[in-house]
């Protein structure tokens, strides 16, 4: 059998041998011709990839400067440079600043340099780096940024956004913060749907943020020391793409569209939270937060923001005590007491068991 396959080999690749045989003296001419023409290919499929993705950018940009200006959001920066030439940045942008248009608070964040590159393989993601820091701005503060490995992934397919990333790790926010890592992803899911009853979700995304080290002379209700929030939730219902933002928000939530939220996890010390729930949206747009959760330390987390004057004192009073008949010990070791409870957030108000323990309309 295998002198059979030998044979059946040699008899393939003979019109080959015959072939480089005859090419004798001409064979490095033959491969320097077609060295030469995968240069000059692999040179124009390059450039043309670029030319593309730089239409790319340039037509998302003024798409997501709409958008934001939907938001009451707005993009600056002071100079934008685009580079057809391979081993450059595809686009470079200097001193890029997001900031807020509208809103009784001011801030923005600004970069002093984001470098944007494409996938040479023709691949339609495309990476906006930085990695010289910026500014952090609240009304009167500011403060100087800087981090590691701060990227963002973009991913488009047939007019769909089809993925987005962003990463950043060991952030610093002079005199305000520190923080580990940041991390969130979008992706798009692609499910065939033959019953049109049933909501299926178009997005799941996950969002982590762990181990915040808050400067202590900051005046803040909660610890200094948050060590991990988590997210994972899911945009049911068929999100299609507009022209206009809100138009397409709007178009999603008249066909029942909204957030479901399999997995939250809060690590704030004193409270350590799991829960599931969902986030819907009424005419104007404001969420409607709905979550069960149990964890510790909520009793302890209730008292201390009381003592400082955070909540509303005579539902909190009422809150205790329906959460102390609620609250067991879990193992016989544990400090806190752990409770199952409803939490939510509507038109501005936090409740507890339906007692709202927080109006941020006041």
């Amino acid at each position: 059998m295998i002198d059979k396959i030998k044979e059946l080999t040699s008899k393939v690749l003979m019109p080959f041998n015959k072939l480089w045989l005859a090419l004798g003296s001409y064979r490095k001419a033959v491969f320097a011709c077609f060295f030469s023409f995968c240069l000059v290919f692999g040179g124009i499929y390059i450039t043309a990839s670029r030319n593309i993705a730089i239409k790319q950018i340039r037509w998302q940009m003024n798409r997501t400067i709409s958008q934001l200006n939907e938001l009451g959001l707005d993009i600056a920066y002071d100079n934008i440079e685009f580079n057809h030439t391979f081993f450059f940045p595809l686009v470079t942008i200097d001193n890029f600043q997001i900031y807020n248009a509208t809103g009784l608070n001011t801030w923005s964040i600004k970069f002093k340099e984001i470098n944007g590159y494409s996938n040479i393989f023709g691949s339609p993601r495309i990476r906006f780096e930085s990695n010289k820091g910026g500014k952090f701005i609240f009304n009167d503060f500011i403060s100087d940024m800087n981090s590691e490995q701060t990227f963002m992934d973009i991913v488009s397919k047939d007019g769909y956004l089809d993925s987005l990333v962003i990463h950043a790790e060991n952030i610093t926010i002079h005199d305000f913060a520190k923080i580990k890592k940041v991390a969130y992803l979008l992706e798009r899911k692609q499910q065939k749907n033959d019953n049109l009853a049933v909501l299926l979700p178009s997005y799941e995304s996950l969002f982590e943020i762990n181990n915040v080290d808050i400067n202590g002379l900051i005046d803040y209700p909660l610890s200094s020391h948050l060590k991990l929030f988590y997210m994972k939730s899911d945009i049911m219902g068929q999100f299609t793409p507009d022209e206009k933002f809100l138009t397409a928000v709007e178009t999603w939530l008249k066909n029942g569209g909204f957030i479901d939220v399999p997995s939250l996890i809060i690590q704030w010390e004193p409270l350590t939270l799991v829960g599931r729930g969902d986030i819907n949206f009424n005419e104007k747009l404001s969420p409607r937060i709905s979550f069960n959760t149990s964890s510790k330390g909520l009793l302890r987390l209730l008292k201390d923001l009381q003592s400082n004057e955070f909540l509303d004192s005579k539902n909190v009073f009422v809150a205790n005590i329906l959460l102390s008949n609620k609250a067991y010990k879990l193992n016989t070791e544990d400090k806190e007491m752990t409770i199952s409870t409803p939490i939510s957030y509507a038109d501005g108000k936090v409740a507890i068991e339906n007692l709202t323990i927080k109006d941020f309309n006041k």
